[in-house]
């Protein structure tokens, strides 16, 4: 299902006030090249401060954004003014084959989401040898723990509660 969200969705989607102005301003048809759109995802190139365009696009199933801008936030001002554009003027983004870079980022994130999403099997029953050697680390673990606490706290009763009074805190930590 493609998604349709109107100009003030997109910017509701910005990180900031400042990325929301920042992705106004770059929305619009002048400021994108290689612009093209496909039934699920949208993409163009911007020329910013780089020797190379940043290449930015949008999966229109979710909003989901992807560019090649050294920027931190997410979505970026690329992004968001390609959104915009696309809402605004859909005209301007011809139907394209897609692009390696849009395909290899969808890919990823259909990968990402199968492997998040993806049920257990119900039929494998659980690994009984691997859940026996777990509990046997893990009371292992305990004991070790007990036996620290058990020599401790004979050390202290051996010293005696008055000296322990005098201790700083670091001696507690």
């Amino acid at each position: 299902m493609v998604l349709s969200l109107t100009p003030e969705q997109i910017l509701a989607l910005a990180p900031d006030s400042s990325s929301a102005k920042a992705g106004s301003a770059l929305a619009g048809v002048r400021h994108w090249q290689r612009l093209g759109r496909n039934q699920t995802s949208a993409w163009g190139e911007h020329q910013g401060s780089a020797r190379e365009p940043y290449r930015s696009c949008i999966d229109l199933t979710a909003p989901a954004f992807h560019c090649t801008c050294p920027s931190r936030k997410f979505p970026c001002k690329h992004g968001l003014g390609l959104y915009l554009t696309l809402a605004r003027e859909p005209a301007a983004f011809p139907e394209a084959g897609t692009p390696d870079w849009v395909v290899t980022w969808l890919d990823a994130r259909e990968k990402r989401a199968k492997k998040t999403i993806a049920p257990k099997s119900e039929t494998s029953a659980p690994d009984e040898k691997a859940q026996a050697k777990r509990l046997a680390q893990r009371e292992k673990k305990i004991k070790a723990g007990l036996d620290e606490l058990e020599r401790w706290l004979g050390d202290l009763m051996r010293r005696g509660l008055a000296l322990a009074q005098m201790q700083p805190y670091v001696y507690w930590e």
